[in-house]
């Protein structure tokens, strides 16, 4: 009987070969899972960077709508005002019919109002260049109002890591990396 506990030689190397195949198909297993979660983990990397790059287009976009709805509105405004001179012509050509008109004090009055549309037409071209002026500091103020990428990927990385050690006990979190 104390036979059947001592191995022959043979047999301790045939163990010892079964042993280090078992060891070795672990160890490739380990290393395929981790393989498998490091592609899994950059492939959540991406679609989180994408995620990103789509909220932000989205934000520039939806900036950029509303200045063209705001400039929209602008030359709405002034195509309104202009259509009082229509108004004012209608009225002054009912004032005509009725009134005597001295034409010599028409012609007068009619260039100095030439002149004072002259001047408006230069007060138009001042707030034309304020306008620009004003536009060309918006471009400014968008980067003050659509953070950069750098600074979601930051965000993002910030909230994700609160939420691990907030909700995730340590060895949980270990577990299933």
């Amino acid at each position: 009987m104390g036979f059947l506990f001592f191995k022959t030689g043979k047999e301790k190397e045939r163990a010892e070969r079964r042993e280090k195949r078992h060891a070795l198909r672990r160890a490739e297993g380990a290393i395929d899972e981790v393989v498998e979660r490091i592609t899994s983990k950059e492939g959540k990397q991406a679609a989180a960077q994408r995620a990103l790059t789509s909220y932000r287009s989205a934000q520039v976009l939806i900036t950029k709508l509303e200045q063209k709805k705001w400039v929209f509105k602008q030359v709405l405004m002034k195509l309104e005002t202009a259509g009082t001179d229509s108004e004012f012509a209608k009225a002054l050509a009912a004032v005509n019919k009725v009134t005597n008109i001295n034409v010599e004090m028409v012609e007068d009055v009619f260039d100095e109002a030439g002149d004072l549309l002259a001047e408006a037409g230069d007060t138009d071209k001042f707030w034309s260049q304020m306008y620009g002026k004003e536009v060309e500091g918006s471009k400014e103020a968008l980067k003050d109002h659509i953070p950069s990428m750098e600074d979601l990927e930051k965000t993002l990385q910030e909230e994700v890591a609160g939420k691990i050690t907030g909700a995730v006990e340590p060895a949980a979190l270990e577990k299933e990396l």
